[in-house]
């Protein structure tokens, strides 16, 4: 009887350290952990898109092995890892959303910087190129069935709201690149990116990140919006977007406040501003949850992008 309770016992052990305890469920212990963590806004929802990810992120190559191995067509995947997959996305996501240093991920998983970011750089590669493959452009019979009321009556036909966001980034030492990089709106070096949302709050565009010195003009012009836009489009965006020439040439229509060329604004012109106002805080909402992501919290160091990806107005 003492040998087969010790058979058990062993069996039972070599179970528990099969099924070892993740460190995401050691930290991420409630919903309200998951959301500083992640931003996931509950544990289901985290758990959720791992397990739709899982399946091709078992297949996935490190960085620093898919750079050896160039353009190989079939890339075999990394060894067993150091850290269960389902860790390295919560270190993705402590590094992005909780804006932890990648020395202190490495104190924490037991492993070294070198390590945290080799993991950090291979998640944001396979996830840009995962989740970008998402169609997420909404047609305008989704727009039509989403659009809340007040949208409905201003302009029926609305399609977008864009605007543009920038983040900060380190200063290059070139000064022919510190000119490009930067921005005369922020007085500091950034990269510009637009977004776009539909009506009823989804996030229905995004681009590339340009160079801080790009205008709002050139960037609509760069991003391939316009390539999505249908005659009889409506787009808002605010005055500093002069694209009504772009538009008129794909068949839309922009909304944007109105410029003041008396002294004052008109009763109508001011009603026309504080409407389109109320309207286009939609998309600078978006811009503030993005924001929230704690990575930008500091400056953007220029090791994260490839050395040609900041040269003029190319994306980055």
């Amino acid at each position: 009887e003492a040998l087969q309770y010790i058979e058990e016992l062993e069996v039972r052990l070599q179970k528990m350290s099969l099924e070892k305890q993740t460190i995401v469920n050691r930290f991420c212990v409630s919903d309200q952990t998951i959301r500083y963590y992640t931003k996931f806004p509950t544990q289901e929802v985290f758990q959720v898109f791992w397990e739709s990810i899982c399946p091709s992120a078992s297949n996935l190559v490190y960085w620093t092995k898919a750079q050896r191995m160039g353009h190989e067509a079939f890339p075999s995947p990394s060894p067993a890892r150091k850290i269960q997959l389902i860790d390295e996305l919560f270190i993705y996501c402590c590094r992005v959303a909780a804006g932890l240093r990648e020395q202190v991920i490495s104190d924490i998983f037991g492993v070294s910087v070198a390590t945290v970011s080799r993991i950090i750089i291979t998640w944001a590669n396979y996830l840009f190129f995962v989740l970008g493959s998402v169609p997420i452009w909404m047609s305008r019979q989704q727009i039509g069935s989403s659009m809340p009321e007040n949208y409905r009556l201003f302009s029926p036909n609305l399609r977008v709201i864009l605007d543009c966001t920038e983040i900060r980034c380190e200063s290059p030492t070139s000064l022919t690149l510190h000119s490009e990089i930067f921005s005369s709106y922020k007085s500091t070096t950034t990269f510009k990116g637009l977004v776009g949302v539909a009506p009823c709050g989804a996030v229905t565009f995004i681009s590339q990140l340009y160079t801080g010195s790009i205008s709002d003009k050139e960037i609509t012009k760069k991003s391939g919006i316009l390539d999505l836009l249908e005659p009889g489009d409506v787009v808002m965006a605010d005055k500093e977007f002069t694209i009504e020439d772009m538009l008129c040439s794909v068949g839309a229509r922009l909304i944007i406040p109105p410029f003041k060329f008396a002294k004052q604004f008109s009763k109508q012109d001011c009603e026309k501003t504080q409407a389109i106002a109320c309207l286009r805080i939609l998309v600078e909402r978006v811009i503030r949850r993005v924001k929230e992501n704690h990575i930008w919290d500091s400056v953007v160091p220029l090791t994260l992008l490839r050395p040609t990806q900041c040269l003029g107005d190319e994306e980055t």
